[in-house]
């Protein structure tokens, strides 16, 4: 999280300042994978900004073959969820122990 906050800091500054008050609510997880569903400890400022962010980072994951893609759901402009897909036919492990951004 705190890497695509990063990386979108000049378009979404205010992101920032949420990540002190997220945890995380429930997993889904679907197979090829999974679903982080976030909520607060605080009430932030709402707005119109809904979109789905990524970085320029690779997620590798050490038990799988090819690279991993994700992407951070924005609704209402408050962060919603945290969606990681394999690519491939591989499924996504519940306990993923290695990974790492390059």
């Amino acid at each position: 999280l705190q890497v695509i906050i990063k990386d979108n800091q000049d378009s979404y500054p205010f992101l920032k300042v949420h990540f002190p008050y997220l945890f995380v609510k429930s997993r889904e997880f679907t197979g090829v994978g999974e679903y982080s569903n976030f909520g607060y400890s605080k009430e932030v400022d709402e707005s119109d900004i809904n979109t789905q962010l990524t970085s320029s980072k690779r997620l590798l994951v050490d038990n799988l073959k090819y690279e991993v893609c994700y992407v951070l759901a924005i609704t209402n402009g408050k962060i919603d969820f945290l969606e990681i897909v394999t690519n491939g036919n591989e499924s996504l492990d519940e306990k993923i122990i290695n990974f790492k951004l390059v």
